[in-house]
Formats: structure tokens, sequence, C-alpha cells
């Protein structure tokens, strides 16, 4: 069975080689590290195949370059093979030129420009040094893709082939263990991408399963305490689900059924009341009439009075003059006291029947009941039903003039402006919660999203129980948030992370980054632009992606955080990953 898994194994890996195979272009002037023929001349002279190039591997905020070229010697043309790649994207550079910028020991530029690449990420420029010693070099890329100066150093140039061919062999150095080469055409195709390795603090988070519900006293159901009819509240109508209500808002009214002696004595006082207010309406209705002709005799005395004074005030005006007798100021004066007299009787009368009217308003008022207290009496036998909480109501069970029996769910009234998160977490992980831990939640319902329960998130932790579930061997741990926007709802499962550990500063991976490799977690760290080196990690605290690294990468290496699974394919059939470039 073992022999069995490493041929399936290896038979992916010469697949995957197939699909990535790197076809490769011949170029004029040698292979992959080619020095030109006098470089072979040398090699031979020194009796192997020659030094190898020499690499370069730079990052600029937009792009990846990894140069190769020759032991540089004066006079010689040397060939160099510039790949650039996107590092958004990890696509070649397809089109777009590269300028040559060189700056000679004398302090001389030189500027040379290639219209294209020789083909998808491949400039091939080629330069023939006229002096020896140390040139800079910067070179442009102004493409579609991308626009980049991308800053090389120094090219170190030789006097003669011997010279090159000393320094090559002083600065050779064996290859690392586990070096593994990826060519950049397969890395192009599956769009490989790096990162490099960082620090930041992670919080280690145990995951318990949860769900939402409302705070306790936060829900209510209301319920008629006896059987009778459902009717509407005075002026009102029944609430539907949906409905906004608040606290002792009445919502309902319950009759109960009377019985038949109570019924019958109910319509006589209602009979009574009928009799009584109809004998108190036809008296005050004599009574106004009454009234009416006691106002009409007051204004009549008023117009006599009037008369009487116009009259005595003209026999006062003829005595004085002497022309007037002494009876006609006597007929006078007499007619105006009679008048005086008459005027105050009628105003008497009237002040009589005002007080009158106000004892029968006053007796009607006793006697009789006001429209408030008619309508208490008329439902003197049906009872409100109010609500017990401010909140929605999210479930009517029955209708209007339905009869009810005692304690029949009618209305369920849901307050959710805060809800509780109810979570459980297992008794043998009860040593790694700490006294407030920190949590996060997610939803099924939005995926894409995280919410804080704690810091920035306005919740606060309720209660850790102190039984442990005897069926669920569980502890229940409580929190509550504000739900001002809505989003959650009760009765929703939910995903609670709870904070257990910090690491401070640590060596962080994405997790994309790690590979299972025999079971023992596995990067590939850049070497340079085709070769990776296999790293075993020991791995700590997982948080939100990343995962800390106590060892087997260091701040500031590039790791592969797409396509490493390749690359660990190449690592087992490295000859069907190609040999090298044949450009």
């Amino acid at each position: 069975m073992h022999t069995l898994s490493r041929l399936l194994t290896l038979f992916t890996a010469v697949a995957l080689a197939a699909t990535l195979g790197c076809e490769r272009v011949s170029y004029a002037g040698g292979g992959h590290g080619s020095g030109g023929a006098s470089h072979a001349n040398e090699a031979d002279a020194h009796g192997d195949e020659g030094p190898d190039p020499i690499s370069v591997t730079l990052f600029t905020p937009k792009v990846q370059l990894f140069m190769e070229y020759p032991h540089l010697v004066v006079g010689e043309q040397a060939e160099f093979l510039a790949h650039v790649t996107v590092l958004a994207t990890g696509e070649p550079v397809r089109s777009g030129s590269m300028m040559f910028e060189l700056t000679a020991p004398g302090g001389a530029v030189r500027k040379l420009t290639w219209d294209a690449p020789k083909r998808d990420g491949l400039f091939v420029p080629e330069w023939t040094f006229e002096a020896a010693g140390k040139h800079g070099l910067r070179l442009i890329v102004d493409g579609p893709q991308v626009q980049e100066a991308i800053e090389v150093g120094e090219l170190i140039v030789h006097a003669n082939a011997d010279a090159a061919f000393h320094a090559a062999e002083a600065a050779a150095e064996p290859d690392p263990p586990d070096l593994v080469q990826f060519l950049l055409e397969s890395q192009w195709k599956i769009g490989t991408l790096y990162e490099p390795v960082s620090k930041r603090t992670l919080v280690h988070r145990l995951p318990l399963p949860g769900r939402i519900v409302a705070p306790q006293g936060a829900s209510a159901v209301v319920s008629p305490p006896f059987a009778g009819r459902l009717l509407r509240p005075q002026g009102g109508k029944l609430p539907q689900i949906g409905d906004r209500v608040e606290a002792g808002q009445v919502l309902a009214m319950i009759e109960p059924q009377l019985p038949a002696t109570e019924i019958v004595q109910l319509s006589a006082n209602r009979a009574q009341v009928r009799s009584l207010e109809t004998e108190l309406a036809l008296r005050e209705l004599d009574l106004d009439t009454k009234a009416l002709e006691v106002d009409r005799s007051l204004i009549q005395s008023e117009a006599r009075l009037e008369f009487a004074r116009r009259a005595m005030d003209r026999a006062v005006q003829l005595r004085e003059k002497g022309v007037g007798t002494e009876q006609q100021y006597d007929g006078a004066n007499q007619t105006l006291r009679l008048a005086e007299a008459e005027h105050e009787a009628a105003k008497a009368m009237k002040r009589s029947y005002e007080r009158a009217h106000e004892r029968l308003v006053d007796l009607r008022a006793k006697a009789l009941p006001s429209e408030r207290e008619a309508a208490a009496n008329t439902s003197v036998y049906q009872m409100p039903l109010v609500a017990p909480i401010a909140g929605e109501i999210v479930s009517v069970r029955h209708i209007e003039g339905e009869h009810l029996d005692a304690q029949t769910e009618l209305f369920r009234i849901v307050n959710v402006e805060h809800v509780w998160i109810e979570a459980e977490i297992s008794e043998f992980d009860l040593s790694e919660l700490a006294e407030s831990p920190g949590a996060t939640m997610t939803l099924p319902a939005y995926p894409e999203r995280s919410f804080n329960i704690l810091n920035g998130g306005g919740g606060r932790l309720v209660n850790i129980a102190s039984i442990v579930d005897p069926e669920t061997r569980t502890v229940s741990v409580v929190y509550e948030m504000p739900n001002s926007d809505g989003l959650f709802r009760a009765g929703m499962f939910a995903n609670v992370y709870l904070e257990t550990r910090t690491a401070t500063n640590a060596v962080a991976l994405p997790e994309a980054a790690i590979v299972k490799d025999n079971g023992r977690p596995t990067a590939y760290v850049l070497v340079d632009g085709e070769n990776f080196q296999r790293r075993d990690l020991e791995i700590g605290v997982r948080d939100n992606g990343f995962f800390e690294v106590k060892g087997g990468v260091t701040e500031g290496e590039r790791v592969v955080t797409t396509g490493a699974y390749a690359i660990k394919l190449a690592s087992l059939s490295p000859a069907s990953f190609g040999e090298g470039h044949g450009h």
C-alpha cells in the first residue's frame, strides 16, 4: 500500500510537470548561463564546463526581477536574461520596453532600449563593456502592465577571461539543502505569488458552537387570565405581526361569557338607566322652555325701564324750565320705579332658573354615568390585555371575536435591541478560558463578515455558567451585544471564537504558505528567482488566516503563498520540471 501511494504521488508530479512543461527556445549566444565561446575555451583550459552565471533577484513594490548573466569580461559581448514578473498577479510582463542605463567607472552614462521582450516575461539585452571595473546598472521597464525603475546595483567587469574565471571560483558556494528548482515559466503558468515573512500580534481563538437568543426578560407572551371572547381595544384595532408596541399598551379586550341571571340583571340595570336618562332629559327640556320665557320677560323689562328713564329725563327738564306740571313729574317718577322693580324681578327669576338648571345638570351627572363610565359599564365584564414589555409583535395566534380558553397564547412580543450570544465550551477546554475572555463571532447568514463582540463591538460578558451540563459536558458562556441595525435574529446559529492566549510580535505566515509534507507543516522560501528551499516549521498560535512560526523561517524572507503545492510536487520529481533554461 505504501508503494502504491508513492507511485500515485510520483504520477501526480509527472502529470503536473507535463501541464507546466517548459518549452524552451534556443537563442544564439549559448544556453542558460552561457558566457560565449571565449568562456567555453577558458572553461576547457580549467578542465570543467565553466562557471555558473551570476544571478540577481530583486523586488520593487511592483515587480520582481530575476536576471542571469555571465561573468563579464572587457570586449566580450554579454547576454543578460532578464525575467520580469508583476508581483500583484504573478504574471510575466508581456509587452513594453526595457532600457539599460549603465554608468561606467569614470561616470559616463550610456543608455540603450529594447522595444519588446523576446517572449513573455523575458528580455534579452546584449552589451559589450569597454572598460574593466565597477559599472552601475539601472533598468527601466515601461509597458501597459507596469512602469517601474529597478536599481540593479554594481556589475563587475574583469580585464580578461582568466580573471573572470578565478573570481567565479572564489565566489562559488554550495547549494543549500532541500533546494527545489521551479522555473519562472512554470511559475507564470500557475500565477505563483510570494509574501515577505512579517511579525504581527496573533490571538489564539477557541472555536465554539453558539446561537443568538433574546435576552432574559426581552420576550413575553400575552394570554387571557380567563376564558372569553377576543375583542379589539376601545377605539383601536388588534395589533399585527411586525407592529411595535410599548410596555403597558392595551392590545386587546377579553370578554367572559356571562351566566343568564347576570345577563338579565345587566339588561334591567341598563333599562333603568335609560328610563332615568329620558326623565331627566324631559325635565331639562321643560326647564329650558321656561328659561326662554324668563329671558323674554327680562328683555321686555329692560325695554320698559329704558323708556321710563327717558320719560323721567323729559319731565325733569320741563320742570326746570317751568313748563311741566307737578302731576307730570310725579307720573314719570312712578312709572320709572315700577319699571325698575319689574326689571329686578325679571333678573331674580333668571338667576333662579339658572340655579335650577345647574342643580339639574349636577343631578344628572350623579344619577347617570359619564361617557367614560358608560363605556366602562358597557365593558364592565371586559378585561384589557396589556403588553408587559416594549418590543415587536412576532406572533398573533387568534382573530377578533374568537372564543379563547384561559392561558391561550394570544400575542408573542420580542425585544431584540440587544441580543445574547450563547456558546458552549467543553469542560476539557476550561483550563484555557481567561477570567473575561474576548470573543469574535461569524454567522452562516453573513459568511463574509466577522463581528467583534467585546472590543469595538459594544458587547459585554454576561455570565460563564458554574454548572457543567451532564449530557453535553459543556459550560455555557453568554455575551450580550447591541443590535441597533437588526442584523441579529433570535434563533440564528453562530460560530463563536473565544480568545485564549496571545502571541505578541510573533513571526507569522499566511495559512496559504503552509503545506503538509508527511504530516509536517512546511513552507517554500525563495532563494532566488527559480530556486526554493523547503523549510520544516514549528507552528504556534493560529489567528485569522495566519500562523505563528516559532522556527523555520525568519522575518523578511519571502515564502510562496500561491503555488506552494506545485513546488512540492516539483521536489518529488525534479527532472519533470526541466533542467534549467534552454534559451
